[in-house]
């Protein structure tokens, strides 16, 4: 007779899941009254904790089977929504690393489970046999934010033939502990240049204005008063580059070493023996065609798909900047959920040409909620200024198309593409301010490199 298997996919969601209701019951039935005169009450951080992770939980669990009635995915749509609202509710009661963590997880998984709504509700109502592609769950998916247009393309069809292909189909032992190696070392690169940047932002401090830098640069058209000057300029420049190293390093080159060695330790194996299991599939974690698929998706990701950031200060184009070299983790998100949708709604009336239009500020309109939704959640700010940094990025994303017409790299000229990367240039700095100042006017942001650094 077989023992039950504890170490499970759903008991890896549902173990956690009770944990976690029962210990915000127990708060709530021992605690004193007076807590909860205030909303939201002041909560112990582990109560706080529980709450943020209950909804969550309970999606994973309620994913793990296509949504094939309407009140499964209002129920989803409803527990997707209280979730991301949460980190606001208590926004300023809790010490910023930790709430601040809450409101960062609450955007990204907030985002895969409105995308995990919208690839999946092609299953209401229909038969298995006429579903388009095999359904994974949510929690099968959730570490996977990446998308086919970020992996490198072959240049030949032999998958490993040395220096003509970019694609590893079955990387070596010897790759991967190069790949863990040269990560680590870029990585400490970039934190020293983090800590630099840090000193000097820190060093050479300013005020920044409380008024919006939109209304200051009404107030250069109207009234010729200056929004900016060109020593802000060059600090708001040092600050953008802790935010790049913040971003490269914290949630992506981190996670990469760790998903290698994960790999090496777990995955990778040189034995050709066929009654080989490894102790994923011995632990019941993982059936051995899902093992097959985690270890493919592994290899895509840390030897087959591109970097988080790839280069932006060498965007000559604001589709080349946005859509191939900036923030390629969650960008395809905005595709999704803003700029179809959108366009959308407008091609039965309009020409194609404006429907996209209307679909590229659709992709910026949802980036603005994100990033205001994490500005409101971990500073308790709002300006509307990166509502209109975004907004603004999107009308000169049209009308550089309309101008330009879409790059083509093969037909500019050098001279050309760097005429166009400096006026590209120019026009980011001249609304550099609207997405650096709410940042600047919290320090808080300073707390999170020093506590890596610590933890680490």
């Amino acid at each position: 007779m077989s023992q039950p298997r504890i170490f499970t996919k759903s008991n890896l969601v549902y173990i956690p899941l009770s944990v976690t209701i029962a210990h915000t019951l127990n708060f709530i039935f021992n605690s004193p009254l007076s807590t909860w005169q205030e909303f939201p009450p002041k909560l112990p951080t582990s109560v706080y904790s529980s709450i943020f992770f209950t909804p969550l939980l309970l999606f994973l669990s309620l994913s793990f089977e296509p949504i094939q009635t309407r009140r499964r995915l209002y129920t989803l749509l409803s527990i997707a929504l209280i979730f991301i609202s949460i980190p606001i509710s208590f926004r300023g009661l809790y010490p910023p690393i930790l709430h601040n963590a809450f409101v960062a997880y609450g955007a990204l998984f907030g985002l895969k489970m409105f995308l995990f709504l919208k690839y999946n509700r092609s299953y209401l109502n229909q038969e298995g046999s006429n579903q388009k592609e095999e359904f994974n769950s949510l929690l099968w998916k959730i570490f996977n934010s990446r998308f086919n247009s970020y992996i490198n393309p072959p240049k030949k069809e032999i998958s490993n033939e040395k220096g003509n292909s970019l694609i590893i189909t079955s990387p070596t032992t010897s790759q991967i502990n190069k790949m863990i190696i040269y990560r680590t070392l870029i990585t400490f690169t970039k934190c020293l240049i983090l800590e630099l940047a840090i000193f000097i932002s820190k060093r050479y401090t300013m005020v920044i204005p409380e008024k919006p830098y939109q209304l200051r640069l009404l107030e250069f058209f109207t009234k010729g008063i200056p929004a900016v000057t060109m020593l802000s300029i060059l600090q708001y420049s040092n600050f953008l580059l802790c935010v790049y190293l913040m971003l490269s390093v914290y949630t992506y080159d981190i996670y990469t070493i760790i998903s290698a060695t994960f790999y090496r330790l777990f995955l990778h194996s040189s034995s050709e023996e066929i009654y080989y299991k490894p102790i994923l599939i011995k632990s019941g974690l993982l059936t051995p065609s899902e093992y097959v698929s985690l270890k493919e998706w592994m290899i895509t990701l840390l030897f087959n798909t591109k970097h988080l950031f790839s280069e932006p200060w060498m965007a000559s184009s604001p589709r080349d900047f946005w859509s191939a070299r900036w923030q390629l983790m969650i960008n395809e998100s905005f595709k999704e959920l803003g700029f179809l949708p959108v366009k959308n709604v407008f091609a039965p009336f309009v020409p194609k040409k404006f429907a996209n239009m209307m679909g590229v500020l659709g992709a910026f309109g949802v980036s603005a909620l994100l990033h205001e939704y994490l500005i409101i959640g971990q500073f308790d700010l709002w300006t509307g200024e990166h509502t209109f940094f975004f907004m603004i990025h999107g009308v000169i994303f049209i009308l550089w198309e309309a101008i330009f017409g879409r790059e083509n790299k093969f037909e500019n000229s050098k001279t050309k593409r760097f005429l166009k990367w400096f006026l590209l240039l120019i026009l980011n700095l001249s609304v550099l301010p609207a997405f650096i100042e709410p940042l600047r006017r919290r320090p808080e942001i300073f707390e999170i490199p020093s506590y890596f650094a610590k933890y680490y």
